[in-house]
């Protein structure tokens, strides 16, 4: 149980239905969103157990992103049994990242990056999407193409600012 003073810093079941998105992610996912917090932060969490492309079109931030890739066993992050392709660099110069094992990718602002393809998964794995920012933008590569822009999403069955057990704005 946490105090009324404390509870702005804590969010229950940050669970988010991924799969009319993603219908491939077929369990829960996880979405913190850093305005939330006044935070320029923000933090997809994903179990990825079968291949799909997630993402085609090469695109940029105005922010910083880190993509984590890691075995969904806890107790053993490192054994990474899968195969991800991740490009980085504009048209002309893109290069592909094959990933087999547990690691970071940093993508700076301004870096051109995607498409982004599970190829090979033999055992679930874990991708965490982070960026540094409280406001999600892309900006396709391709300028023919529009600038997404993501919009706050509601958790099922939950009001916005609030978690099971509390009624909005009372903090219990």
């Amino acid at each position: 149980m946490i105090s009324k003073k404390y509870a702005k810093y804590y969010k229950s079941q940050p669970v988010g239905d991924f799969t009319k998105l993603y219908p491939q992610l077929t369990a829960p996912s996880f979405h913190i969103w850093g305005r939330e917090w006044d935070s320029g932060y923000r933090m997809d969490w994903f179990c990825v157990t079968e291949p799909f492309l997630m993402i085609n079109d090469p695109h940029t931030h105005d922010f910083d992103q880190f993509l984590a890739f890691q075995n969904a066993d806890a107790a053993h992050v490192n054994d990474f049994d899968a195969e991800v392709w991740l490009y980085l660099g504009p048209e002309g110069e893109q290069e592909k990242l094959v990933i087999t094992e547990t690691c970071f990718v940093h993508v700076p602002a301004g870096m051109v990056h995607t498409p982004l393809e599970f190829r090979i998964i033999r055992k679930p794995i874990v991708f965490m999407d982070i960026a540094l920012t409280a406001q999600y933008v892309r900006v396709p590569e391709d300028k023919n193409k529009p600038i997404m822009r993501e919009e706050p999403r509601h958790l099922p069955g939950k009001e916005p600012g609030t978690s099971p057990g509390k009624k909005k704005g009372t903090g219990r």
